[in-house]
């Protein structure tokens, strides 16, 4: 990848991920906001494990995992060699693995003076002990051209799906961990040095939902026919990031630093012909939010990420959120 390119798309945009999953049967007792200190972190996806009742979110600038309690308390939980950029993290409880999409862009302290563009992968770990379990590596599908692995959905039988957000691709992974392109689309193209897929969710109706950031659309992807893609009609947001299903399978879209910073909520009566929004919540352009998780108790949090500080050169923020949404 060519870092003109990665320079420009560090000013439009930045990533997304994450989750789908619906509550656990025993609710944790959660706050309303929790804050992390921890200089230079930039948490960009987050995830909530209903599983051991945590939190789990990915650092950009460290190239690491990272857990926090429901008291509070944070801790490094996963990391490997080939752990740059961690981007979109899912908790998959029901078969005990934390799945992490994985890029390069240049920013983060593991990156070195040759390698922005070179990695596209994604990790598993035990959910339970942060062990690594397999590492599958992405960049064949672009050998030259630009990739960003970004967000992660499951579906019910265990697949993996990936989205692309430098290249046109939603790549799947089953259950063997064996990675094929699983769709491919100009509907997907980005704009010249611009991001384009970012956030996805599973429906459980069977098929994908998934955000493209540079032209704010929102797209249904059937999983049984993967070239009928179809344009969500009755939407407005911009900057759109990390996507997530709420309890009622409302789907809230985190509108980045690179918009007005917000969530919005949306509904669908026509299933996801089209929406209609039904609530919103102003986090902050600052603050930057990026992706949003469903908890055990049924709330949705999403997390700030204070990206638009380190794209802009600082590593020196030191205080984060995790912010329950209404």
């Amino acid at each position: 990848m060519k870092n003109t390119i990665l320079i420009t798309a560090f000013s439009i945009l930045f990533m997304a991920c994450d989750t789908e999953k619906k509550s656990g049967t025993t609710p944790a007792s959660l706050q309303s906001n929790y804050t992390i200190t921890d200089i230079g972190l930039y948490p960009e996806g987050i995830d909530y494990d209903s599983k051991n009742e945590k939190f789990v979110f990915s650092s950009m600038y460290k190239g690491a995992v990272y857990v926090m309690s429901t008291k509070g308390v944070t801790a490094v939980f996963a990391t490997s060699p080939k752990l740059v950029l961690p981007t979109g993290v899912y908790t998959d409880e029901a078969r005990n693995r934390l799945i992490v999409a994985n890029a390069d862009l240049g920013i983060s302290q593991k990156s070195t003076s040759n390698s922005a563009g070179t990695i596209a992968t994604v990790s598993i770990f035990n959910l339970s002990s942060g062990a690594l379990i397999k590492e599958i590596e992405l960049k064949n599908f672009t050998p030259s051209a630009g990739s960003c692995p970004n967000d992660i959905a499951v579906d019910n039988t265990g697949n993996i799906y990936i989205t692309d957000s430098f290249s046109p691709n939603i790549y799947k992974i089953d259950g063997n961990y064996t990675a094929s392109l699983f769709a491919t689309s100009n509907l997907f193209q980005p704009a010249a040095n611009q991001f384009g897929l970012n956030g996805i969710v599973f429906h459980p109706d069977g098929y994908l939902l998934a955000v493209k950031t540079d032209d704010s659309k929102l797209f249904k992807i059937l999983l049984s026919n993967p070239a009928v893609i179809t344009e969500v009609k009755g939407i407005a947001f911009s900057a759109p990031d990390g996507i997530e299903l709420d309890k009622n399978n409302n789907l809230v879209v985190v509108e980045n630093g690179l918009g007005l910073g917000k969530t919005y909520t949306f509904s669908s009566k026509d299933n996801w012909a089209s929406a209609s929004k039904i609530s919103e919540t102003a986090i902050g352009k600052d603050e930057f939010p990026t992706t949003a998780a469903l908890a055990s108790d049924g709330n949705v949090y999403v997390i700030h990420s204070k990206l638009g500080e380190l794209l802009a050169g600082d590593k020196t923020q030191s205080s984060y959120t995790i912010q329950k949404i209404d």
